[in-house]
């Protein structure tokens, strides 16, 4: 069976969208869709009508989304939650409004898609990963919201007085998921995070990102790595490292986005590697900037590693 597996990546989402158009124009199709977070919402919107044409809408509606400002957030407006001791800083009303409406009439619940579709969010206190998609009756809108309920930014879900939130803090690829509904051959389609990049000026989500992300992604790596080593079972994992600068709420490099992805997915079409897993970038120690008076880098081995 073919998963396409798409991660996490905020609004590095159209990224995604433009690897999936390159996939279809190559008639890789998928028997089975499984996303988290960003990736959660191209999953179903790709499972509702998994076509080219549907894959063309799914570029015009990240278009529209960054027109529509589906994520709306200033300064005073953060402050004062944070003051309110509110769990979170933004409001989600209009992305679940966006949200809503790009899925058709009907296709409102998971048993309404011709593709099965997984979708993930995270348990906060036992950080533990729940699954969406086993349950035919379940709201898709509801499971996008809850997937992309990003800790501290967006509104998390609540339920019987239980915290869930962006199913990304723990599987931000979810590979051993599709294996464990009977995936073979796997898309991993991984908007992923690189070290290689210096950052001179860092504003508070940059530096939050810098800090928590390449932490989770080691656990993405993990994942592919057993997921790599199963008998029968054959991953492609294909790495995007572009636009990882893009401010929380920005879309005005969605078209350059969709290019993008469709560059990458091309390149690894040309020469496809199944099994074969993509380590990030690090830097050199000669690559390093000068530290604070009195101190100098110390690079181990495991921390020079290279792909």
């Amino acid at each position: 069976m073919r998963a396409f597996v798409l991660s996490g990546g905020g609004n590095r989402g159209p990224l995604e969208v433009g690897a999936l158009k390159t996939l279809l124009e190559h008639g890789i199709t998928p028997e089975l869709i499984i996303g988290s977070s960003a990736g959660a919402l191209n999953g179903a919107l790709l499972a509702a009508n998994p076509c080219l044409e549907q894959v063309q809408r799914m570029a015009e509606l990240w278009l529209e989304a960054g027109r529509r400002k589906v994520i709306r957030s200033n300064n005073l407006g953060m402050l004062w939650q944070i003051l309110r001791g509110r769990d979170h800083m933004m409001d989600n009303r209009f992305m679940r409004r966006f949200v809503d409406g790009c899925l058709p009439s009907d296709r409102r619940n998971f048993g309404d898609l011709p593709v099965k579709l997984y979708v993930t969010t995270a348990h906060v206190v036992s950080h533990t990963l729940y699954i969406y998609g086993d349950d035919p009756s379940a709201s898709i809108v509801d499971a996008v919201m809850s997937s992309s309920a990003v800790p501290g930014c967006f509104p998390p879900t609540v339920c019987n007085g239980e915290t869930f939130v962006d199913g990304g803090i723990i599987s931000n690829l979810p590979v051993q998921l599709a294996v464990a509904r009977g995936a073979t051959e796997i898309w991993a389609v991984d908007l992923a995070v690189s070290m290689s990049t210096p950052r001179a000026a860092l504003d508070l989500f940059t530096l939050l990102s810098l800090t928590i992300m390449p932490m989770l992604y080691d656990e993405v790596l993990h994942e592919l790595e057993t997921v790599a080593s199963i008998p029968g079972v054959i991953v492609h994992h294909v790495p995007i490292y572009a636009f990882q600068d893009v401010m929380l709420g920005d879309f005005s490099r969605t078209e350059a986005m969709l290019a993008e992805g469709e560059r990458v997915m091309r390149e690894y079409l040309a020469n496809p590697q199944p099994n074969a897993i993509h380590y990030p970038m690090h830097w050199h120690e000669a690559q390093l900037p000068p530290g604070p008076p009195g101190t100098k880098p110390y690079v181990s081995q495991a921390t020079a590693k290279t792909s």
